[in-house]
């Protein structure tokens, strides 16, 4: 499950003694740590000039499960949410020197990171959902890639597998044309990965920004584990009690 990288300004005055409470940024790394920021239009340039290289994002797709920390409840993005990506399987961002050194992007971080004050959370809250920027925004003038984006997004939409997530708890038949459903969506998501690799048309670590990250991984979020032998997909559902 994706998570916002900062806290409101409630839960940090909550955890912070007067001692710690400040006005000025510190740049000690801790909302870096929680994770990148979600791109906004005015970030546009950012990605468009190599500022922040697409190798370095990934795309939460439509509907997909995601946690909004401002209303402080699970919820299905609406949209795409392009955020920087994490650190090997850690939230922390990407651009976050180790060692204390802080952001290797300072002067040219996103708007998120610009309006981050951890002592008043509002300029980051108004902001929050504001003019994110999505993938047609970055890739719709590459016609041929647009187009197997487009057709990806159409074959392994999350509203469809959210459709097909209640029949996995009812009669056989109903279950089993659901999860045959379902693995096919799984093979068309690693089938196209491989192809745009195999063609060169994209590098491997683009495709958590073209096509969002795998359906192995994300399908976690509608409790559905992926167990593989070979070249089979078993799909294993667990539904909450």
């Amino acid at each position: 499950m994706q998570r916002s990288g900062y806290r409101t300004k409630q839960k940090m005055e909550e955890n912070n003694t007067p001692e710690e409470k400040t006005q000025t940024c510190r740049r000690c790394g801790e909302c870096c740590q929680r994770g990148g920021p979600a791109l906004h239009a005015v970030d546009r340039p950012l990605v468009e000039k190599g500022l922040i290289p697409a190798a370095c994002l990934y795309t939460i797709r439509p509907g997909e499960p995601v946690r909004d920390n401002v209303a402080g409840r699970l919820t299905f993005a609406e949209a795409d949410i392009i955020k920087i990506k994490g650190t090997a399987d850690e939230w922390t961002c990407c651009f976050l020197a180790p060692n204390g050194q802080g952001c290797r992007i300072h002067a040219n971080r996103p708007e998120e990171c610009r309006q981050m004050q951890c002592w008043d959370t509002r300029a980051i809250e108004a902001l929050y959902r504001q003019d994110r920027i999505t993938r047609k925004d970055l890739l719709g003038g590459l016609a041929e890639l647009w187009k197997l984006i487009a057709h990806h997004e159409e074959r392994c939409a999350y509203r469809r597998l959210r459709d097909f997530v209640p029949e996995l708890s009812a009669s056989s038949t109903a279950r089993r044309k659901a999860l045959a459903a379902i693995r096919d969506m799984v093979r068309y998501d690693e089938s196209l990965r491989a192809l745009l690799v195999e063609k060169g048309q994209a590098q491997a670590d683009m495709l958590d920004f073209l096509l969002g990250r795998p359906l192995t991984r994300t399908l976690t979020g509608f409790h559905i584990q992926v167990d593989r032998s070979d070249d089979a997909i078993r799909l294993v559902y667990t539904p909450l009690t």
